[in-house]
């Protein structure tokens, strides 16, 4: 080994020194050589097959179906099942009880709303009136037309017989508020104070109304202050009366191709399981570049899609 040692330093007119430097960086690179070769066999890359990453993300997708609602649940909304009573009878929405109205097929949280309006002074005079309840399905409300007892339209005569009522009435949670000139205002820019001079709103539901505006990223529509917990069709009415939303003052969009699990989760909308999915087809299959790409998501239901376009971009 010496001798050969000594042939190669002779040969190469190398210093001892370059010699040991020769050597060392032959091995390495030997095995680097070796390496290339016996890696691929030792460890095998897998291969990307589209066809069983897509069955492996349809499985997940299937999975969270089974146990996920609606996204929009979050904001507040109750989404019942609504019964239609196999035996209707016919009624005065002014007088029937809860109980009543969940015989009639009316769903328990609807029922108690209808309760709440009339013990705060709501009056049905005329059929369509019971289409001013929030959230009353038209299904089951032409379901029952034939049935309430309370006439199409209000004549003259029935008008002065029924004047309008005026919202006097006075609750513990409602404290009644001296009638002040209100000026109307933007609901994407309005304080706690301007939410506060309406009737009906307090210091908490003010906050309430405002963290989830800014959690939705603005309101696109005067119709999502009924998706505030706590707001009841009467005290809706009335802020509607001076709310406005201006044209010039965008919502914040939730940019979908970066956003992470937490920031997707955050929108009142979407779930954690939806954010979790919306996450995981994006990392498998690319960025999104239009709302064709977010219908591919089978868990996403239509009526969530259309509530979170306005609030997603693609860029």
């Amino acid at each position: 080994m010496r001798k050969q040692y000594v042939r190669l330093q002779q040969f190469l007119g190398f210093t001892r020194k370059e010699t040991n430097g020769f050597l060392i960086l032959s091995g390495l690179m030997l095995l680097a050589i070796l390496a290339m070769f016996l890696v691929p066999v030792l460890w095998p890359t897998p291969t990307y097959d589209p066809v069983t990453d897509k069955r492996q993300l349809d499985s997940l997708v299937a999975l969270l179906d089974t146990t996920t609602q609606p996204a929009f649940q979050k904001a507040n909304t109750k989404q019942k099942e609504i019964v239609i009573a196999q035996k209707l009878f016919n009624f005065n929405p002014n007088t029937i009880s809860v109980t009543q109205w969940q015989q009639l097929g009316v769903p328990e949280f609807l029922a108690i709303r209808i309760s709440k309006y009339k013990n705060k002074g709501g009056v049905f005079h005329i059929k369509s009136d019971l289409k001013k309840i929030y959230d009353f399905p038209p299904v089951l409300y032409e379901k029952l037309y034939p049935y309430i007892q309370l006439p199409e339209s209000m004549d003259r005569k029935m008008a002065e017989h029924f004047p309008e009522k005026k919202n006097d009435y006075k609750t513990d949670r409602y404290p009644i508020k001296k009638e002040t000139t209100i000026a109307r205002f933007d609901l994407n820019m309005a304080d706690t104070n301007q939410l506060m001079a309406i009737k009906g709103i307090g210091p908490a539901l003010s906050k309430r109304i405002i963290k989830y505006r800014d959690a939705l990223g603005g309101f696109r529509a005067l119709e999502q202050v009924h998706e505030v917990y706590g707001l009841d069709s009467l005290v809706v009415h009335e802020l509607l009366r001076y709310a406005y939303l201006s044209e010039r003052i965008p919502v914040k969009t939730l940019r979908i191709n970066t956003a992470s699990v937490e920031e997707i989760d955050a929108h009142p909308y979407i779930s954690p399981k939806l954010a979790k999915i919306i996450v995981a087809y994006r990392q498998q299959h690319g960025a999104y570049h239009s709302v064709t790409d977010l219908e591919k998501i089978k868990i996403l239901d239509q009526t969530t899609l259309q509530k979170i376009i306005p609030y997603v971009s693609f860029d």
